[in-house]
């Protein structure tokens, strides 16, 4: 996982929202509404049970003028897009030769993105435009959770949550190369309904308000999720983090009962030893200092962070809460944490009563002593494997561990959109996700990396941008994959 821009992380770590729930289940949903106004039902055209968002009416092109910030999510089909951007660069509809050229280049390699074919167009104009995003689709509609589910591998996905938004890094230039309601402006889909402490934060992308929780958690279950693993950093363990987590659960348990996600650990240990967040964190944890680094890695982050998930919500791998430990090559003699991680078992179940079940990263030197140690394994960088994914089946459990989706290119780029080159990784479309899930059934549990991780690209939730083959696809088009697979269903992956 590559990490994040100090500046954008240090706000983020140092600092809902929704609409009332209409019916729950398959069935269609509730249309996100005015802002502040509660949701109406609405008769909703439907692909199966699934609820279908409408595109907004194309774009007037007379009534698009010269500007310096240029929305990159105007026009439908390429050759309106095309247009409107040369509107919004020039004041002027750009020549046919012009539309002609560049229409049958976007989705091709040398221009596989709308940002790609904007920035090349900016170039031609010899403008330089602020980018923004606008939410193409009339309204986004408010889902309920799956009860499809027909196999009995579970799914997850790591949840990231040290967001800013509408600040950096999430409303920051360059950062997200998709976007969810909410990053720039309060998104009544996200607002919570209620007084609290975090109603500045109401509406907002935004771990502060309970709507982001709340939405989010709903959406993944949506999608058939059965679980989260939440991204912990460490200092994000704070009240301002975890009461709106709380506020969302119990609402999310009142409305669906036992139908909610459950969520997990993911422990990422990027912090230690970064000079931005304290003194604390400033320390190495030392592996050859055993009980030391034990108890320190312990009272960090795992006993805070269960004890502020309620026991309810907690994601058991036979009847052991689960916790991902990832390596980013901030702890100091990594090869002992064979004899680190026993210590830290032992501290979890005098403070808990239970043993956790711990899969750590291939990147901590694994040897047998490990494998002896820990529960599982993973492996975060798939797209270098056969299939994309990676398996170990260990006492009778298969564990996949999956990244479906890649695009980091701006933020790999000083958070400066550029045109991708031929020679970028990028991974856009559904065609390793179906794989995926096709080539996983028989999996016990399945994780994916990530849910939303959007400065990486990796992200399955729900985003009003998603587009390829020259048209925009449905904010939940990934989310309905999983469902879709998770009730049963085997895609066509032949022509991919």
């Amino acid at each position: 996982m590559i990490k994040y821009s100090i500046p954008a992380l240090i706000a983020a770590l140092s600092m809902v929202a929704c609409d009332q729930q209409g019916p729950g289940g398959d069935g269609p949903g509730v249309a996100e509404t005015g802002e502040g106004e509660p949701p109406k039902m609405e008769s909703l055209r439907t692909i199966g049970r699934a609820p279908v968002f409408s595109l907004k009416p194309e774009v007037d092109l007379d009534a698009l003028k010269k500007t310096e910030r240029v929305d990159v999510n105007l026009g439908h089909a390429p050759e309106m897009f095309i247009k409107a951007l040369w509107k919004q660069f020039t004041g002027q509809l750009p020549g046919r030769e012009l539309v002609e050229r560049y229409q049958e280049q976007l989705g091709s390699k040398s221009l596989p993105r709308r940002i790609d074919l904007a920035v090349t167009l900016a170039e031609e104009a010899g403008v330089h435009p602020e980018w923004v995003y606008s939410d193409p689709w009339e309204r986004q509609v408010v889902l309920g959770p799956s009860s499809s589910k027909t196999l009995t591998r579970d799914v997850g996905a790591v949840f990231m949550f040290f967001f800013t938004s509408p600040d950096a890094p999430n409303g920051g230039a360059g950062w997200a190369n998709n976007h969810a309601p909410g990053m720039y402006d309060p998104a009544a889909l996200y607002k919570f309904g209620e007084p609290s402490r975090q109603a500045h934060k109401d509406g907002l992308y935004h771990p502060e308000n309970a709507g982001f929780w709340y939405r989010e958690m709903q959406d993944a279950r949506h999608a058939g999720l059965d679980f989260a693993l939440l991204n912990v950093y460490g200092p994000d363990l704070d009240h301002a983090r975890m009461d709106p987590l709380r506020t969302a659960l119990k609402r999310l348990t009142d409305e669906h009962g036992s139908n909610t996600i459950k969520l997990g650990l993911f422990d990422d240990t990027w912090t230690w030893g970064q000079p931005w967040f304290g003194s604390f964190w400033e320390q190495k944890p030392d592996c050859r200092d055993v009980e030391g680094a034990a108890q320190l890695l312990y009272e960090a982050k795992w006993q805070p962070f269960f004890k502020a998930i309620p026991r309810d919500h907690w994601y058991l791998v036979n009847n052991r809460p689960m916790i991902y430990f990832y390596n980013s090559n901030t702890l100091q003699n990594r090869e002992n944490f064979d004899r680190v991680l026993p210590v830290m078992k032992t501290l979890f179940k005098r403070d808990f009563g239970i043993d956790p079940w711990v899969a750590v990263d291939t990147a901590f030197n694994y040897r047998s002593s490990m494998k002896e140690v820990s529960d599982s394994h993973f492996k975060w960088y798939t797209f270098d494997l056969p299939g994309n994914h990676a398996s170990e089946t260990r006492n009778g459990i298969t564990l996949t561990h999956s990244m479906v989706r890649w695009d980091p290119i701006s933020r790999g780029n000083s958070r400066v959109a550029r045109a991708a080159r031929l020679d970028d990784l990028l991974a856009k479309d559904d065609a390793i996700l179906k794989r995926v899930l096709n080539g996983t059934r028989d999996s016990d549990i399945l994780v994916l990396a990530t849910w939303n991780d959007l400065g990486e690209g990796t992200g399955i939730n729900r985003c009003y941008d998603y587009y390829w083959d020259g048209g925009w696809k449905q904010p939940n088009h990934f989310m309905d994959l999983i469902r879709r697979s998770q009730a049963g269903e085997v895609f066509d992956v032949s022509g991919q």
